[in-house]
């Protein structure tokens, strides 16, 4: 069966909730698919996570009310029945889309057109992804208790996405690949899972304060557009000097999204300006995303991290 790989967000948590930009790439370190377990393999974790799509399952019938995107629920029923689980090496709660993974391969294994749809995908039109990203949005919503469908989107498309603050979704071209470019992405591995719905509801308590509603749209989303807009133009000085007032935003005014351990080491990296570090996806552990200029040295200041380069440019 089909797999699909995990994602990253660059950029864009939280703020693509309040029609902010984002913008993801493919991961494709890891990877998940549909599969039914051999003799005596992964007997316990197949069981579990049969368990968890039958849950999924019940939720799908309930909400599966999309014509235009129509599953064919019945044969998932029998798929199911035979033991039919998500083989996945996707870190669960670690903001590489891991539910958005099951998602997509859901999806693309049981939609009733599916051979319409990948025609469609040759070209794609706006309302097409726009109707996508929304029923896709609404599935995930299981998992989190509100999706914004980009994670499952852009698993499926498989491509650089950028979400544009009108809604609109284009594929974009990123900046070439450089095996030694100067400009380092990695991730920063805290070895904490999080659950994502309890960070999200925490972040909309916030949200109903004025004054941050204030800061987030002045602030947050104007430094998140502008990072992506200086990546995408390969723009290195303004970039650092924008991923600097992003990182300080996150630190100052959502420090609950980012585990205590690693606030000193964000500050760090703000005080010596050799990195940046910011929450990925949900925040609140899993992985975070950090940004440098001089690779070694950032490897000498995170010594004691795990740490892992994902892009370079």
């Amino acid at each position: 069966m089909e797999r699909v790989n995990s994602k990253i967000l660059v950029f864009g948590e939280y703020g693509v909730l309040h029609n902010g930009m984002a913008l993801t790439i493919p991961f494709s370190k890891f990877s998940g698919g549909l599969c039914y377990p051999e003799k005596g393999e992964e007997n316990a974790m197949a069981v579990l996570s049969n368990k968890g799509i039958r849950e999924f399952f019940k939720y799908i019938l309930e909400n599966n009310t999309d014509e235009t995107f129509k599953l064919n629920v019945n044969e998932l029923s029998r798929e199911l029945d035979k033991g039919l689980f998500f083989r996945s090496d996707i870190p669960q709660g670690f903001g590489l889309g891991s539910s958005g993974a099951l998602v997509a391969a859901v999806f693309l294994r049981y939609l009733e057109k599916a051979g319409d749809f990948k025609d469609d995908m040759k070209h794609l039109t706006m309302d097409h992804i726009q109707n996508l990203k929304s029923y896709l949005g609404a599935l995930e919503g299981h998992f989190h208790g509100k999706s914004s469908g980009i994670d499952p989107l852009s698993i499926i498309i498989n491509e650089p996405l950028l979400l544009k603050a009108n809604k609109e979704i284009e594929k974009v071209e990123i900046p070439p690949y450089k095996e030694n470019g100067k400009n380092v992405l990695f991730l920063l591995n805290t070895g904490m899972s999080r659950n994502s719905e309890t960070l999200i509801k925490k972040f909309h308590k916030a949200y109903e304060n004025d004054d941050f509603q204030k800061k987030l749209e002045t602030k947050l989303i104007k430094y998140a557009n502008a990072g992506i807009t200086d990546f995408l133009k390969g723009d290195t000085k303004n970039f650092y000097i924008t991923l600097d007032k992003l990182v300080r935003f996150q630190l100052d005014e959502m420090h609950y999204l980012i585990p205590e351990k690693y606030q000193s080491i964000v500050k760090q990296g703000l005080d010596t300006k050799e990195y940046y570090l910011k929450i990925c996806g949900a925040g609140g552990g899993g992985f975070m995303i950090g940004f440098t200029e001089n690779w070694e040295k950032t490897q000498e200041l995170l010594k004691d991290e795990e740490l892992e380069v994902f892009y370079r440019f």
